[in-house]
């Protein structure tokens, strides 16, 4: 795993965790209700955003990779250098 890939499993879990701590009220200051649960639900779905996002460029690049080991095999066994 490279360095980008951990720092973005890092930021998603750090967001995530924000956003409960916003949505129970110990990260946020006592004031509206509205904006609190706003941005709770926001930074929650940024993380769980950053967090497929992620998980799915992983599992594309592994296929891509897969797919040129395959294109390459056929290659040797067909007799194209």
């Amino acid at each position: 795993m490279n360095a980008a890939v951990l720092i973005n499993f890092l930021t998603s879990i750090v967001t995530l965790t924000v956003g409960i701590l916003v949505l129970t009220g110990s990260f946020f200051p006592p004031g509206s209700a509205t904006t609190k649960y706003l941005f709770g639900f926001v930074l929650i779905a940024y993380g769980v955003y950053r967090f497929v996002n992620t998980f799915s460029r992983i599992r594309q690049n592994k296929n891509e990779e897969r797919l040129r080991k395959i294109e390459e095999e056929r290659d040797k066994l067909l007799g194209g250098n």
